[in-house]
């Protein structure tokens, strides 16, 4: 067999010849992806979806406005603890929140407590001069609007959570504490003996403050020098 390169006037196979059009592609080089044919209106309206998702997009949409309503209310009327911190409210704020909270604790004894044969769990037509118990039913009537206003279908256990945890530890803790012992079936108030009464500011704890808070002193050497 002849070895090295061909003479000069013997042609190249065919196959090694170079293709003439510089634009020429072999059959198996990388090649884009094809995007497809366009998709026709019929079959777009039969990938979309139904009338039957219409439920759970207006339900999205609803929880979005009630969010956005909410998020806005908190950042323009009410104080940085919301509007059920009493302490911060302003007098029309209180006023609001105290028509808002009647409304809540009438609904409460005559929808549910009422029905109950032991007295201990009712509330006091006196409740709004209890003020850990104002405290307590204002949180009380907190979770409620959330298990019960969200705009929601979907089936859940935030209804029943409410009672498990809000409504049943709460009047627990009216019993345990008799919060509405003395009042209960009577026609005026008994205010209860109370307990201390703590005085903000004293002048024990400002000194306290004042001594945890200072600067510590600068460390001394054994002849009474300061260090660097």
């Amino acid at each position: 067999m002849r070895q090295g390169p061909p003479p000069e006037d013997e042609p190249l196979p065919e196959e090694s010849l170079p293709p003439e059009d510089e634009d020429f592609m072999p059959e198996d080089a990388w090649q884009p992806p094809d995007a497809g044919a366009p998709v026709t209106g019929r079959e777009a309206m039969e990938a979309a979806p139904g009338v039957e998702a219409i439920p759970e997009i207006l339900d999205r949409l609803g929880n979005v406005e009630e969010v956005a309503e909410y998020v806005y209310a908190e950042l323009t009327n009410y104080p940085a603890g919301g509007p059920w911190y009493w302490k911060e409210l302003n007098p029309a704020q209180r006023h609001e929140l105290w028509v808002e909270l009647e409304g809540f604790v009438t609904w409460l004894q005559n929808r549910i407590l009422c029905h109950w044969s032991n007295s201990e769990g009712w509330i006091a037509p006196c409740w709004y001069q209890h003020p850990d118990a104002v405290e307590l039913l204002t949180a009380l009537m907190v979770a409620h609007k959330g298990a019960y206003l969200a705009k929601s279908k979907k089936p859940g256990f935030e209804l029943s959570e409410w009672f498990t945890r809000a409504l049943w530890p709460t009047l627990e803790a009216f019993t345990r504490r008799a919060t509405f012992k003395a009042c209960v079936g009577e026609s005026e108030h008994r205010p209860s003996s109370g307990g201390r009464v703590l005085v903000g500011s004293s002048a024990a704890f400002l000194a306290f403050v004042a001594d945890e808070t200072a600067a510590p002193a600068p460390a001394t050497d054994d002849e009474g020098r300061s260090g660097a």
